[in-house]
């Protein structure tokens, strides 16, 4: 719960002193955890994928 409300204070705060640059930064970061999360299921094979669910 604290860390949710800090969470919300540096938001408002970076969405105030950066406005488009905040854009890109979750721009960036959305970029980062989708090439993390790519390569790391291009090591997997369709059958195991499919028996993950």
């Amino acid at each position: 719960m604290v860390f949710t409300f800090l969470i919300t204070q540096v938001f408002l705060q970076m969405l105030c002193h950066f406005k488009f640059g905040l854009f890109v930064y979750f721009a960036a970061f959305t970029v980062i955890v989708l090439l993390f999360c790519t390569s790391s299921y291009q090591k997997l094979e369709v059958f195991q994928l499919k028996r993950c669910r």
